[in-house]
Order: C-alpha cells, then structure tokens, then sequence
C-alpha cells in the first residue's frame, strides 16, 4: 500500500491546516450566538436573519466537512518510514470524538436551528433552546479540543 501522506508532510499539513480552519468557521456562529440572541429580542430583524444565515450556511457545512476532512486526516496517518498509521478509529479518543461530532451535528441541526428559527419568529421560548444548543456546542467544542491535543490512550 503506497504511502499518501506521513504526519508532518506538507500534504499531511495542509490538509490539517483546512481541517482546523473549518472548526473555527464552524464555532464562530456559537460565539456570537448570544450577542445576535439579545440584539433580535431588542426587535433586529436584521440579526435574526444573520443568526440564521450563519448557522445554516456556514456552521453546519464547516462543521460536516471539517468533520469529513478528520476522517482523512485519520487516514492519511503514516507513521514516518513505515505503511502503518498512527491514527485509527478503533483508538478510543478518536472514537469518542467522532461520537461527539455526529452529537454536534444533530443538536445544531435539530435543536440550535429551529430555535433560532422559532425565536426569529417570536417565539420567545426558543431562546432557552438555542442557549442549550450553543452551551453543548461550547461543551462538545472543549473536550473534542483535549481529546485532539492530547490523545488519551494513544
């Protein structure tokens, strides 16, 4: 089996570099999240739709493809001078952060969308919603973030 790409290649690099840059256009709706939440209960239409906008057209898409591009990354995982890889997906912190991603997409897709919507709309309990689904977001953000640094298991 050829060797695709070792850790640290450039190849390797740039496709972890893609894979990084995705999760930060993926959080960044998170956190701005409750700031557009107080400006659209002040009546901003405006912050409604962006709210909406960035959820849909950039968190969810960054977050599917960043997740995508992790599988690659796993895959492409070459130990230096060898065939084998360093990463794959039976080690236990992969596994769990892949459990946590298909968690993300669907509390932002099934929760944190359709409160924003329902908000958007005026329905006023939804903000309680959307703050459950931004504050897992957060949550699931900070463990994949230690399990991705350090590995545990490994």
């Amino acid at each position: 089996m050829p060797i695709l790409a070792e850790v640290g290649s450039t190849q390797y690099n740039l496709l972890l570099l893609v894979h990084v840059l995705l999760i930060i256009v993926a959080f960044a709706p998170a956190w701005l999240t409750p700031i557009l939440v107080r400006q659209i209960a002040d009546g901003d239409k405006a912050a409604a739709d962006s709210l909406e906008v960035s959820v849909l057209r950039y968190s969810i898409g960054a977050l599917a493809a960043a997740g995508i591009l992790g599988f690659g990354l796993s895959g492409l995982s070459k130990i230096p001078g060898t065939d084998e890889s360093l990463y794959r997906l039976s080690q236990t912190w992969l596994s769990v952060t892949i459990v946590l991603w298909l968690i993300l997409l669907a509390v932002t897709f099934f929760v944190t969308r359709p409160a924003i919507k329902a908000f958007r709309d005026g329905d006023t309990d939804a903000k309680a919603r959307i703050s459950a689904g931004t504050g897992v977001s957060h949550l699931i953000l900070v463990v994949t973030l230690y399990l991705m640094i350090f590995k545990p298991g490994l």
